[in-house]
């Protein structure tokens, strides 16, 4: 029981450390480096995903044109990404209450 807790404790932490460091790193940090997308180094050609990344770090930070520039595909993503964080720390939460209280 109480290795479930402190597993649980773990994720929520993680949960809540992810957001931070897309918060703290700055979008220009990004922008400067290399694309790491692998059909992208293979074929040279952009994928449906290249630029997510990017585009997300411009959310975070409140630039919304640029993040469209980057990849439109995040005004889908960045929102489905919201709500599955949101329901992993909820059940995690729970999770944890579950193993204080038994």
């Amino acid at each position: 029981m109480r290795g479930e807790m402190l597993t649980s404790l773990g994720k929520l932490a993680c949960y809540f450390l992810l957001p931070l460091v897309f918060f703290l790193i700055p979008p220009s940090w990004l922008e400067s480096r290399r694309s790491i997308c692998l059909i992208r180094a293979l074929s040279g050609r952009r994928c449906p995903g290249c630029g997510m990344t990017r585009a997300i770090s411009c959310v975070v930070h409140g630039n919304f044109r640029k993040a469209v520039k980057h990849n439109a595909l995040v005004l889908l993503v960045f929102p489905l990404l919201c709500y599955t964080w949101l329901q992993a720390i909820t059940r995690e939460y729970r999770r944890c209450r579950l193993s204080l209280f038994s």
